[in-house]
């Protein structure tokens, strides 16, 4: 991801914009602000804020495939925006701040739980979202796995540096346990859209990585 479209500046005029096009009010400069520079916090080193101009730039993309932009693009700035690699509740301290922050910048409860609800679900990519648009939102973010080689393999030790307190008798089961859990799927992707265009790329670089354990 080019570090132009990841600095804080380019996304708050990104923030900005969207906050817009949803119609929600104040705080949302002060909000842009805290979540952007919750993405720069020390030790973030795959899930910082190259990766959410890039799952931003891929729901723009699929625009075309999107029924519901606005709840898509709220859930990829909220979605990693709590990440602490020692927890086991990011996702739903995530989804409870963005659910929190979209009600006192006008959102509805009805979108706010929709957004909340999607974050919630990236703790389990297998399992499906709600919908089409949830699931083409999962695949956008699981969509590293299908990567070429050079990338996956320095996505893989950029998530290494995130675990760095794991000592690799801890570290190496766990990451065992995730690429054969992938592996076992009948699809790694939800949609036909990610399958048919990563889905053999992704096995392949999954079990690269799991001979490399």
């Amino acid at each position: 991801m080019s570090g132009s479209r990841s600095s804080p500046a380019a996304l708050q005029a990104q923030w900005r914009d969207h906050v817009a096009d949803a119609g929600l009010t104040d705080p949302r400069e002060r909000i842009g602000r805290a979540v952007i520079g919750a993405y720069g916090g020390l030790g973030r080193r795959y899930h910082d804020r190259g990766h959410i101009a890039y799952l931003l730039g891929e729901i723009d993309r699929n625009a075309n495939l999107i029924s519901d932009i606005a709840r898509l693009r709220f859930a990829a700035w909220f979605h990693d925006a709590v990440y602490v690699t020692w927890r086991k509740d990011n996702e739903a301290r995530s989804a409870r701040w963005a659910a929190s922050a979209l009600r006192s910048m006008g959102a509805s409860d009805g979108f706010a739980d929709r957004v909340n609800a999607l974050i919630r679900a990236t703790a389990d990519h297998a399992g499906g979202g709600a919908d089409a648009d949830d699931d083409l939102f999962l695949d956008m973010d699981f969509s590293i796995l299908g990567a070429p080689p050079e990338r996956y393999d320095r996505y893989v030790r950029q998530v290494r540096l995130e675990y760095w307190w794991a000592p690799p008798w801890l570290f190496r089961p766990a990451r065992k346990g995730f690429i054969e859990r992938a592996l076992a799927r009948e699809r790694i992707f939800l949609t036909d859209t990610y399958e048919n265009r990563l889905g053999d790329q992704a096995r392949e670089n999954l079990r690269r990585e799991l001979e490399r354990l």
